[in-house]
């Protein structure tokens, strides 16, 4: 016996729904989060570097240490916090040797990204050419060593202001930043801070789907007084309905008469 009209739609609606809320569907009804995930505040923290900036003794610079990029303190006009620096490396980077980061969210969970925004500028002066400039972006839904695959790869202006940079819905437990180059210093690369947001599907999409969700729960309810209906007649039927008798018996009358 086939579906009938009112199951398909059911079932045609849930896969609408599904194809909605999966990554990569429309990426245009798709948006970013006001919240940035990869926050200190929030739960954010660095999982693994390559490297950060050291002294003459060989010891950690804090004002210069990777957990300022996720610390929201930011370098601004001619106003530097004054324990954070920015992100400064050890060495420079390059296509073979590239710097790189990882960075996990609160309780390591895996969200859906959709967009990351890198503000390069440092205490350093953007002329010397540390900030970063090429950047690949790559995540893992598994391990902080992965495996990965690359999300996207922005181009960074040497311009000290948030540089917003989407791509298409992606789950990602770790997101990993692999830098292979600045503006031109063979010194080192720094970044001031990154920021990451989770990809949400658009308010009005949201609307939309509550309406027709809405609408379908009144063609069940139609359907559900229907069939009660069905079984009210049925029932009727069988309680009303007198037996027909046998055919082929012959009454007494008709034997006496032959």
């Amino acid at each position: 016996m086939g579906k009938s009209p009112l199951s398909v739609t059911i079932v045609v609606s849930v896969m609408v729904i599904a194809a909605l809320a999966a990554p990569g569907y429309a990426a245009e009804t798709i948006v970013a989060g006001i919240t940035n995930i990869a926050a200190a505040t929030n739960g954010g923290h660095i999982v693994a570097f390559s490297s950060q900036a050291l002294d003459e003794n060989g010891k950690i610079m804090p004002e210069w240490q990777v957990t300022n990029i996720i610390d929201g303190k930011q370098v601004v006009g001619n106003y530097t916090p004054a324990d954070s620096y920015g992100w400064n490396t050890q060495y420079a980077p390059s296509d073979t040797d590239p710097q790189w980061v990882v960075i996990a969210f609160e309780g390591d969970r895996t969200h859906l990204l959709r967009r990351i925004v890198i503000d390069p500028a440092t205490d350093d002066p953007d002329f010397i050419g540390r900030w970063v400039r090429d950047i690949e972006v790559q995540v893992s839904t598994t391990t902080p060593e992965g495996p990965y695959r690359p999300v996207t790869r922005p181009l960074v202006m040497n311009k000290p202001i948030d540089q917003t940079f989407d791509f298409l819905p992606v789950e990602a437990r770790y997101i990993r930043l692999i830098i292979t180059g600045n503006h031109g210093s063979d010194k080192c690369v720094g970044i001031g801070e990154v920021k990451i947001y989770e990809a949400i599907v658009a308010e009005s999409i949201i609307d939309d789907l509550i309406i027709r969700l809405e609408g379908l729960l009144d063609d069940l309810k139609r359907y559900r007084d229907f069939q009660l209906y069905r079984q009210e007649q049925a029932t009727l039927e069988a309680v009303t309905t007198k037996p027909t008798p046998p055919t082929g018996s012959e009454g007494p009358g008709e034997a006496e008469g032959g």
